[in-house]
């Protein structure tokens, strides 16, 4: 099972979507506090850790103790999802499919999503849209 969690002091919105990520995915979410990285490596072999670096938000992902990658997130929006829940991460960018595929329940869906973006239903009927800087 991977492990998502986020930088030590996150923004609510960093948390909210770090949550909702994790359980889309079917991922623990651990909550960072005062833990190091050795903690969380001690958790599982993959991390995804969320967080907020000036105007992007990022999700770094560990393989090991060794960073994999690293997706660049201009913007995200939040709307009500309508109909069944889908599990798993979408995605329109075939790097970022190739990225995910050993950390995570993703499906690439290039020819129904446009530009790069990533798709995925969180919590309480939300659908979240991840914009994917190239």
């Amino acid at each position: 099972m991977t492990v998502v969690t986020t930088s030590r002091k996150p923004a609510p919105e960093v948390r909210t979507l770090a949550r909702d990520l994790a359980f889309s995915i079917g991922a623990g979410y651990v909550t960072r506090g005062k833990a190091g990285m050795g903690d969380l490596f001690s958790l599982d072999v993959s991390v995804l850790v969320v967080s907020k670096s000036g105007p992007f938000f990022l999700i770094q992902v560990f393989a090991g103790d060794e960073p994999a990658t690293e997706i660049r997130v201009r913007s995200f929006s939040v709307e009500e999802r309508t109909g069944p829940i889908a599990r798993g991460l979408f995605v329109s960018d075939h790097s970022v499919y190739e990225t995910l595929k050993d950390h995570a329940d993703v499906v690439f869906a290039g020819e129904s999503l446009t530009g790069h973006r990533i798709v995925f239903d969180g919590t309480q009927r939300k659908r979240y849209t991840l914009k994917v800087a190239p």
